[in-house]
């Protein structure tokens, strides 16, 4: 059980979430391979860019100005990516959000994030029909 005490309430927070879920993402075979683009001296440009995205996704404030579905797409054409890395990745979220925060915020990020992977699935899928 989760020993979490407070809800995501900032961009520290945000922050912190990101560099531990890194953490987790990073150490794992099955999907740390598709970070090297970030890994090293890119990675903290990495965390801004993710903060940004957490931030304007949970407490509305428009940081984020990229278009995070073209960078997937981009990140498939080169790797493949499967059902299993997007549930790899949901676990690792969750997980992270669980460890470190409890309540409302925390409850939309978890729901925000597993929207966001089925829309992305079905944007892969209907990109390798029209191959």
């Amino acid at each position: 059980m989760s020993e979490a005490t407070s809800d995501i309430q900032n961009r520290a927070d945000i922050d912190v979430l990101v560099r531990a879920f890194y953490d987790r993402l990073l150490h794992d075979d099955r999907i740390s391979y598709l970070f090297e683009d970030v890994k090293g001296e890119h990675l903290e440009e990495h965390f801004v860019i993710l903060c940004d995205f957490w931030e304007s996704v949970l407490f509305f404030t428009g940081q984020y100005k990229r278009n995070t579905m073209l960078k997937h797409l981009s990140l498939h054409d080169k790797h493949g990516l499967t059902a299993q890395h997007f549930q790899i990745w949901l676990g690792f979220f969750n997980e992270t959000i669980d460890a470190l925060f409890i309540g409302e915020k925390s409850k939309l990020a978890k729901e925000r994030a597993n929207s966001i992977a089925v829309i992305m699935q079905m944007k892969i899928k209907e990109m390798e029909q029209w191959k």
